[in-house]
């Protein structure tokens, strides 16, 4: 996987690329290489690939893999961003790990061909003070298979190297280019969505419209929805691919937030229906958990491990050497989860939820009804048990006590965020001070874990005991700082002034 940044300019068939080797002091051009590149695109037959911005697509003609996926992703600058999984498989059927890294674009539907490009490409690397800068592509692209038989279309990349680059290099390219008649492209799109014509530009499956304090129930939900679905299919191939733990991470606080909204939201919606989403979302949360907590746990023992003398390297080595056995096996879960029917199951039934939640039958007309006068009780329930869970603890209460309230407060700040468009700043300055107890106890709850951890790998290996032993210490010790810290960030977010607005 690799993340691809650019910039994206038209321009006429015949303009003349200016020299970009004097835009400013530093700047070098290298030479110039050609190539013709065959490309051949596919989608759903409903393109819903192309109207998320994502392409897939078999290229012959230059070095390295066959296959690309690209995913767009955030990459906080003005350029198109997006991730990149590459597959070395040979020319023919869409290889099976394409298939599954793009799952939660495809779902059920099937993979066909949907546009052919052949490229005419001239492209030369960019560097400012020695360093790589950008690679300049000027394609010249024939595509045969979208809107029209034959199209024809020229376009400027200008894609970034790795890493931080220089602004001020990157704009005096941008500003030469435009100056030699070259024009912004005001959607940075994939070009094969470009050729694939107007039906590639409708709104992509999962939509999350934004609402105001009038909304209805049937809005707000499917607003509530949305927001948890979009992240789940937008994450799936990073987490499929397995080479960023945010990715993983990033998928299980959608499918534990959507869980908990759809338990918030319970009374207005029907039951067996709201209850079959729950279970699969505890069970598909259960399977890429595996993954979340192997990583918290490696990162929390390495932070631990940096504390010990020397002396105890050997045992640390077989610790960390267990914990790796361990991220195999958690691996193995989620994988098998993102490739299971259960989940393409699960995903086409949230994605129609987006757009048609099952509403209760006993209430008709209840989804076009405003709101803001049923959503209250339903946020003020969980605030009441999250209180008198708190009331129940005690200084030396067992650390499963502890772990409840951090369940009751994260569903209690689920269901404030849900109605915050309703409601605003109030209701967002209460869910944060909510945010900040389930972190505390989130950390304390993973002291808890480590320590199991650390009691069971010392049954394992005899040859551990020791350093196990001063690491369950510093544990213990972390849990104790962390049952202090709960008690003042809980007084803050207990001020009845932050709840007033639910009266």
């Amino acid at each position: 996987m690799a993340i691809e940044r650019e910039f994206k300019l038209t321009a006429d068939i015949d303009l003349t690329l200016p020299d970009l080797a004097d835009v400013l002091p530093g700047i070098t051009v290298g030479p110039v290489s050609n190539l013709q590149l065959n490309a051949v695109y596919y989608d759903t037959p409903t393109l819903s690939m192309a109207r998320s911005g994502v392409t897939l697509r078999a290229r012959l003609g230059e070095p390295g893999p066959i296959w690309t996926l690209k995913v767009s992703s955030s990459g906080g600058g003005p350029e198109l961003s997006r991730h990149e999984y590459l597959f070395d498989e040979p020319l023919g059927p869409v290889p099976l790990a394409a298939r599954q890294a793009a799952r939660g674009y495809v779902r059920s539907q099937r993979l066909d061909p949907v546009v052919r490009m052949h490229t005419q490409r001239s492209q030369f690397a960019v560097e400012f003070e020695g360093k790589p800068l950008a690679i300049v592509c000027d394609d010249v692209v024939v595509s045969d298979g979208g809107t029209e038989p034959i199209a024809s279309l020229r376009e400027i990349e200008v894609e970034l190297a790795p890493g931080r680059v220089n602004r001020k290099a990157v704009e005096a390219i941008r500003s030469r280019l435009r100056e030699a008649g070259c024009r912004d492209d005001e959607t940075p799109v994939p070009k094969a969505v470009r050729a694939l014509g107007p039906r590639a530009f409708e709104p992509p499956d999962v939509m999350v419209a934004s609402i105001d304090k009038r909304a209805t129930v049937r809005a707000l939900i499917c607003h509530v929805i949305g927001k948890s679905v979009a992240p789940l299919i937008e994450r799936q191939a990073g987490v499929w691919a397995g080479h960023d733990p945010e990715e993983l991470h990033l998928f299980r606080v959608a499918a534990r937030r959507l869980r908990s909204d759809l338990r918030t939201f319970a009374p207005l919606l029907d039951h067996s229906w709201t209850v079959w989403l729950r279970n699969e979302l505890a069970w598909l949360g259960g399977e890429v958990g595996m993954g979340r907590d192997t990583d918290v746990m490696t990162d929390r023992l390495l932070s631990q491990i940096a504390r010990l003398p020397s002396d105890d390297a050997v045992s640390v080595d077989r610790l960390l050497q267990r914990l790796a056995d361990t991220a195999v096996d958690a691996r193995r879960h989620v994988v098998d989860a993102l490739s299971s029917e259960r989940f393409i199951l699960l995903l086409d039934a949230l994605v129609d939820a987006t757009r048609e939640p099952r509403f209760g039958r006993g209430t008709p007309g209840l989804a076009e009804q405003a709101a803001r006068p049923l959503v209250l009780d339903l946020v003020d329930k969980p605030w009441r048990r999250l209180s008198r869970a708190v009331d129940a603890l005690q200084p030396d209460s067992p650390d499963a006590a502890f772990h409840a309230v951090r369940i009751r407060s994260k569903r209690t700040r689920y269901a404030v965020e849900a109605v915050a468009p309703l409601y605003g700043r109030d209701a967002r300055r209460l869910a944060k001070r909510i945010a900040a107890v389930q972190s505390v106890l989130g950390d304390h709850q993973d002291t808890t874990v480590a320590e199991a951890w650390l009691r069971q790998a010392a049954k394992a290996i005899p040859s551990v005991r020791l350093v196990a032993g001063e690491l369950v210490a510093l544990e213990r010790v972390e849990r104790e700082r962390l049952r202090e810290e709960f008690q003042s960030v809980w007084k803050k977010a207990a001020k009845p002034k932050l709840r007033a607005w639910l009266d």
